[in-house]
């Protein structure tokens, strides 16, 4: 008997495939089913993963209400900048004010120069009288005035939540 070569084509359409059929349906119902895990991966990483949603949200900032020492330590006629807490200490005869040091402007830092006897933005050309009032510049208004008080033990204690009037002083 003579032996006859099976033919070697298929008759089925899913004879000879890997295990499913790669039409245009199965390519978007795999590419829809890879998306949503990937996004709901995303989503729970960011929910359990590093500084997610277990980890609390604040902002670690000094407080705005803090002790710049006594009066007598500021001199008569004088202006201390202190940079870490953005303000300056303006002393003139008895009368204390804490004026920031944000330009009104930018937000530039000012400073303040002694010859002049002024404050002055170097970044804009911003100027403040030795009182905060903006008289040359771009400066839409006057440097803002902080309060400032005595506490129980005598010492300064500056308030940079509030702002007050330019009139504002202490009396020491």
């Amino acid at each position: 008997m003579e032996t006859k070569e099976e033919d070697k084509s298929f008759t089925s359409e899913t004879e000879g495939r890997i295990w499913f059929n790669f039409s245009r349906r199965n390519f978007l119902t795999l590419a829809g089913w890879g998306l949503f895990f990937a996004t709901m991966g995303a989503y729970l990483a960011e929910l359990f993963g590093y500084k997610g949603f277990f980890y609390p949200k604040v902002l670690f900032e000094p407080s705005p209400k803090f002790t710049v020492g006594e009066p007598k330590s500021f001199s008569e006629n004088s202006v201390t900048t202190l940079r870490a807490r953005k303000i300056f200490v303006v002393r003139d005869g008895n009368s204390i004010k804490a004026i920031s040091v944000v330009c009104q402007h930018l937000g530039c830092a000012v400073e303040f120069s002694k010859e002049k006897d002024i404050f002055e933005c170097p970044c804009h050309g911003s100027k403040y009288y030795r009182n905060g009032v903006n008289f040359a510049g771009p400066a839409p208004r006057p440097l803002n005035h902080f309060e400032i008080f005595l506490d129980d033990s005598g010492k300064l204690v500056v308030d940079t939540s509030k702002v007050v009037p330019l009139e504002s002083e202490l009396i020491v």
